[in-house]
């Protein structure tokens, strides 16, 4: 859901309907989504007979589907490259004391999770430091025909069925208070910088998560697997039934109970009665919705027979095309939100009288196994066509190419 305001300036009225919408809309809608992820959606089984077994089973291929998207977009954190040797170590050295490459890992897993992601950034005594929020507590404010974030509201809901809260505005910060009815404004407070201090990240285009198009497959899995736990734990609680043993009393079935032997009369019969169950239909099911909801959210089954053994480039990348696409529109969706957190770092270390960059560049990783010894003899036999630099650059376990030449000349 984007949440729009006619103006870049967010007024009580306009800040009072989109708490409500929040509230009553996405909130919940995001709430269910992380209780997915955290496998403790209900399993709805219908109405379940007295004695009968009633299991509640969750595979929770959620948590499989955004772990796998996640750590394939930003299980190797991004690289810069700054202008200037010393704007690069004192740049790299604030995010590693921030924990930035934690905190991008985390609002990337928010974005599978929800569909967005909020890192809010300030200066502390020891440089710029930046913290989660909570996408069940935030939302962003879009404006304009470019639909650009304007604002952002983070919210508490209260007892007496309101909300509080603050709203990042550029270059101000204010709180709010809504009694269910109108939004009560507290002083504006001035901020160190003039942009805005929240840095927002989306999944994708429609703002969706990975696993949300196929909640109800999720279901469904759930209930078939449940329901097949309960078939096999009434095989073990099956009913003894007697033929022609009308006059068995409750002693003569202990008696049996205890020797395993049963005296019948003539004609008599003995059995027990269970419910036929269909183990391969039952298999078949399962592997239909597993090979639905994972093809549905272009998720590779790391467990397939296919992803075994030695796979050429072009084999492997035709199996990972799927999400390849979705690593695409996530980078897409995340990139002006990681350039506005590089460019608050830079603004408030020029603030403390440091150097700042003026030009970033960001380099996204695959996170996926390498042949380093295939790849390095491949840019060898590139040596007349591309220079040393790039050479060195290709290279995933070279962090500077620049130090590294540097190394390369004092060897020599």
């Amino acid at each position: 859901m984007v949440f729009r305001s006619e103006s870049a300036t967010v007024t009580p009225e306009t800040l009072a309907a989109l708490v409500k919408a929040f509230l009553t809309t996405e909130r919940p809608r995001r709430q269910r989504l992380y209780k997915y992820y955290a496998g403790e959606q209900g399993v709805d089984k219908g109405r379940v007979a007295a004695g009968r077994p009633n299991n509640r089973l969750v595979a929770n291929y959620a948590k499989y589907i955004t772990d796998v998207h996640t750590g394939y977009f930003l299980g190797q954190m991004p690289t810069f490259t700054f202008a200037g040797k010393r704007v690069q170590e004192r740049m790299v050295r604030a995010m590693e004391q921030a924990c930035l490459p934690t905190l991008l890992f985390e609002a990337a897993r928010d974005m599978s999770i929800c569909g967005c992601g909020f890192l809010l950034t300030w200066l502390g005594k020891d440089g710029p430091r930046s913290a989660r929020l909570d996408p069940c507590s935030t939302f962003s404010v879009v404006s304009g025909i470019r639909e650009e974030t304007v604002a952002v509201v983070r919210l508490q809901p209260t007892e007496q069925g309101g909300a509080k809260g603050e709203l990042y505005q550029l270059g101000a910060c204010r709180e709010w208070e809504f009694d269910g009815r109108d939004v009560h404004f507290s002083p504006v407070r001035i901020l160190p910088l003039t942009g805005l201090p929240v840095a927002c990240f989306c999944n994708n285009g429609s703002g969706i998560g990975d696993f949300e198009p196929v909640c109800s497959l999720l279901d469904a899995y759930n209930v078939l697997l449940s329901g097949a736990m309960d078939d096999m734990q009434s095989v073990a609680n099956a009913f003894l039934a007697l033929y022609g043993m009308q006059g068995t009393t409750r002693e003569d079935i202990d008696r049996a109970n205890q020797s395993r032997v049963l005296s019948l009369a003539e004609n008599g019969k003995a059995e027990f009665v269970v419910k036929n169950l269909s183990p391969d239909a039952i298999q078949l099911m399962q592997e239909t919705l597993v090979r639905d909801l994972l093809s549905i959210t272009m998720t590779p089954d790391l467990g397939d027979s296919a992803f075994s053994g030695n796979s050429s480039g072009v084999a492997l990348e035709y199996k990972l095309w799927g999400i390849e696409q979705c690593r695409g529109a996530k980078q897409r969706g995340f990139h002006p939100g990681l350039l506005l957190l590089l460019e608050q770092y830079a603004d408030y270390l020029s603030m403390l009288g440091k150097d700042v960059p003026g030009q970033v560049h960001v380099h996204y990783h695959k996170n996926l196994p390498r042949d380093l010894t295939r790849l390095c003899e491949n840019l060898q036999t590139l040596s007349g066509l591309l220079s040393r630099r790039t050479r060195l650059e290709l290279l995933p376990f070279v962090q500077d190419a620049d130090e590294e030449l540097r190394r390369l000349n004092e060897e020599a």
